[in-house]
């Protein structure tokens, strides 16, 4: 913590830090077209089958458990 400065001070600058950040990321993408995606045709699920837990177990235990960037 620094010295000499008032826990409410620390705990401003901190937020007025953050608040820049936000600002300066805003006013970086006020520049770009707004994004709208395609339209795409996406099938309604109209039943669902039933999992026994040991059937969820396996597919638990084959997942992987890191994530590998390429």
């Amino acid at each position: 913590m620094p010295e000499g400065e008032s826990d409410t001070a620390i705990v401003e600058n901190f937020a007025d830090h953050f608040l820049d950040k936000i600002n300066k990321i805003r006013d970086a993408l006020a520049s770009f077209e707004k994004f709208t995606p395609d339209h795409k045709e996406v099938p309604c699920f109209g039943m669902f089958e039933e999992l026994t837990q040991d059937e969820v177990k396996k597919i638990i235990n084959h997942l992987q458990t890191k994530y590998h960037a390429n």
